[in-house]
This record gives structure tokens, C-alpha cells and sequence, in this order.
């Protein structure tokens, strides 16, 4: 009698594993795929920055925040590809300035890679966070590859800690 009692004491212990397993697995499998659907969504989000282009020259993104650096990477320049990258900085609704140039040969160097961030500056002129903002362009003199439009916006990123006070 106590061996029936111990077999059936068993049996249930093994079956209610089984389901306990069971359940274990089926929850595994629940976050793994939740685990999935998240990484798409960031991926997603991260990739709605995508790089803006023309010809073989790209930016990293369309809008920018002040403080935050714009990257230029320039890949398969041909042995025709020379001249100077152009970024213009907005003075007003009708008048840019010149804020970087960049040369290149694509002779000598077939790809590159470049990075600034526009930052107040008095002895040119860039006195507050109202002089980086505003709709920039990027132009490849000496080519005939379209210009590239971009913006920086009149704020500061929530992990920039700098206060961007004016300096003129």
C-alpha cells in the first residue's frame, strides 16, 4: 500500500513538472519574443536618423540639436571627384555664410570621414544658440552632386549639460 501511495506521490510530482516546465518554456518563449519586438521598435527609431545623401558623400542625419556634432563620410570619391564641401551657416531667412570647407581629391583619397560640431564662437561671430540654428547646407563645389539640407534646431539635447550661454 505505502509503495502505491510513494508510485502515485511520484507520478503526480513528474506530471505536475511537466506542466510547471511546460509553462517555464512558454514563458521563455513570450520574452524572448517581446525581447524581439522591442530591439525592431529601437532599431526602427534609431534608423528613422537615417544618413542623408548625395552621391557618395552622406550626412548622419537631417536635424540636429545644438551641441550635437555632424559627421560627413564620403565613400568611392572617383578620379573626378575634386573640390571643396561646403557647409553654410544661416545669417538670416536669405543670407548663409561659409562655416567649414573641406577639400577633396578623389585621387587621392577615395573615401573620408569628418566630423564638427558648430559651436558659439564670438570672433565669428556666433554669439548664441540663435546663430547655429536654423536651416544649413551642405554644397560640393567643383561637382555636380546635389546639396544637402539640413537643420539644427534652437534646443539643446537632454543629456547635453552645457547651458550654451551667450558669448558675445
Amino acid at each position: 500500500m505505502k509503495r502505491k501511495v510513494f508510485r502515485h506521490f511520484c507520478k503526480s510530482i513528474f506530471v505536475n513538472n511537466k506542466i510547471a516546465i511546460s509553462i517555464a518554456i512558454a514563458i521563455i518563449i513570450v520574452i524572448i519574443g517581446v525581447i524581439g519586438i522591442t530591439n525592431q521598435e529601437i532599431t526602427g527609431n534609431i534608423n528613422e536618423g537615417k544618413w542623408v545623401k548625395s552621391g557618395p558623400f552622406e550626412i548622419d542625419k537631417a536635424q540636429y540639436n545644438v551641441g550635437e556634432k555632424i559627421f560627413l563620410n564620403a565613400r568611392d570619391l572617383t578620379s573626378e571627384d575634386k573640390g571643396i564641401v561646403k557647409f553654410w551657416r544661416p545669417l538670416n531667412n536669405t543670407h548663409w555664410t561659409t562655416h567649414v570647407e573641406i577639400q577633396f581629391n578623389g585621387i587621392d583619397k577615395q573615401q573620408f570621414n569628418y566630423y564638427f560640431e558648430p559651436r558659439l564662437n564670438e570672433w565669428r561671430e556666433i554669439c548664441s544658440m540663435n546663430d547655429l540654428a536654423g536651416d544649413w547646407l551642405v554644397e560640393f563645389s567643383g561637382t555636380q552632386y546635389e546639396d544637402i539640407n539640413f537643420k539644427i534646431l534652437n534646443q539643446v539635447s537632454s543629456w547635453d549639460e552645457r547651458t550654451f550661454e551667450p558669448v558675445c
